[in-house]
């Protein structure tokens, strides 16, 4: 049997940066970046925790990639709770045609038993629309914000980074949070060649990241006796598709004597959240920015431009907000401009349902916010009700150019310098 093994953890950074020492068999090499090991960088000394905790972050990133390309980890010692969390996590991923049966799993040579006796809440924050419902919904429980350097935004991406700690750092209704960060370059350790595991390409958001994010949290939460750790839903249980964050996986994942992971807000679609927002607005009669965008053309707070940004900017017009109070800048040419960035981009089973989201909003608004021209904009909205976008995304996954994404992944990925030309020539 193919094996990983996970030789020692250390500490380094006054105690901040758990380092994973760890070889592949000759025959996985091929999965992992061998300059660039994983590693996980909190905010503060974490050396003190047991090691069996410690380990939750490389398992969590390492053991889905061992299912899907069939080898096993080898480890010392790992928390008894998550090792059973595992194996039920396991299964959920067997359910799915994309991985059937397993030849990969885990082997430990000692189970320990740990236990976190406080009762403090957490939940990962990203500023976005589904982060903003989930904050509003366990407000009262004044939980930690964690923010993870490496998911969304690149490790070198300083810029970008600075800000968005100085936005949570900044942002009024957030000041009775206790924010911390977490820096892992859990998207960068494993090559290319871990995507072409799926047949459709996508690993961190179909497999891996529910898993990962939340793993990440485990040293902090023996620091800061963590018993509850919310994860934002990005999906409802109204749209079937593989994603890597759902119920049914998040809610399996447990460690020291019952840490409680919750999915929240499955429940609700994602105009549900901005309907939530903006009524938490008026109600607190506050105006905070949504953190949407992470393109790399963004020049402002949000690129303003893009599909995500337009479909949370239409989500605020039809609950009679002005997105610009919300960290977007749009005027009433953004209707058109909807159009030619969709009739560009490529459409998914789930950008369709979110824009069908919105038709349905739209035929049960009345008022909506009006830039300049009530008239021109009703028009605007009309054409919206009647499935304008929706009929333009349908046909788009109707006649999709099969195999041509995985392709160019690919190409990519083989002729990096490829990619940095196409850069160079988008800026």
């Amino acid at each position: 049997m193919r094996k990983l093994t996970l030789h020692t953890i250390s500490y380094t950074d006054e105690g901040k940066r758990i380092v994973y020492d760890y070889s592949a068999d000759t025959h996985i090499q091929k999965y992992f970046e061998h300059n660039k090991p994983l590693y996980s960088k909190y905010g503060v000394d974490v050396s003190s925790i047991p090691n069996s905790i410690a380990v939750i972050p490389f398992l969590s990133n390492m053991m889905p990639i061992a299912w899907y390309a069939g080898f096993t980890v080898e480890v010392e010692e790992v928390d008894e709770d998550f090792y059973n969390a595992l194996l039920l996590v396991q299964k959920e991923f067997q359910k799915r045609d994309s991985l059937q049966a397993i030849e990969g799993g885990l082997k430990a040579k000692k189970l320990v038993k740990n236990k976190i006796s406080g009762n403090k809440s957490s939940m990962l924050f990203s500023g976005g629309v589904d982060a903003y419902a989930t904050y509003i919904r366990v407000f009262e429980q004044k939980p930690d914000l964690v923010t993870i350097h490496g998911a969304d935004i690149a490790i070198e991406d300083h810029s970008q980074w600075e800000d968005f700690t100085n936005f949570i750092e900044t942002e009024k209704l957030l000041e009775k949070n206790n924010q911390e960060y977490i820096e892992t370059n859990l998207r960068e350790f494993y090559t290319y060649q871990v995507e072409l595991l799926l047949k459709d390409i996508g690993w961190w958001g179909k497999v891996q990241h529910g898993l990962a994010l939340i793993g990440a949290l485990a040293p902090l939460s023996f620091v800061y006796d963590y018993r509850a750790i919310y994860i934002a839903s990005s999906y409802t249980d109204h749209i079937d598709i593989d994603w890597g964050s759902t119920p049914e996986i998040d809610e399996k994942i447990t460690w020291a004597g019952g840490v409680k992971v919750y999915h929240d807000g499955y429940e609700l679609k994602r105009q549900d959240k901005v309907d939530l927002i903006a009524q938490f607005a008026s109600y607190t009669d506050n105006k905070f920015k949504l953190r949407v965008c992470y393109s790399e053309l963004r020049t402002e707070f949000n690129c303003s431009n893009c599909e995500k940004c337009f479909r949370t900017i239409l989500g605020l017009i039809l609950n009679g907000k002005n997105p610009n109070d919300y960290g977007f800048n749009v005027d009433e040419t953004v209707y058109d401009k909807f159009y030619e960035v969709l009739k560009i981009g490529s459409a998914s089973k789930g950008v369709k349902y979110f824009w069908w989201e919105l038709m349905e909003k739209a035929k049960k608004t009345n008022e909506f916010y009006v830039f300049k021209n009530k008239e021109e904009e009703t028009s605007q909205i009309d054409k919206i009700r009647a499935g304008k976008i929706d009929q333009l995304l349908e046909q788009k996954l109707n006649n999709p150019n099969k195999g041509k994404q995985r392709i160019k992944f690919i190409v990519r990925n083989k002729f990096p310098w490829l990619r940095e030309i196409y850069r160079k020539l988008r800026y």
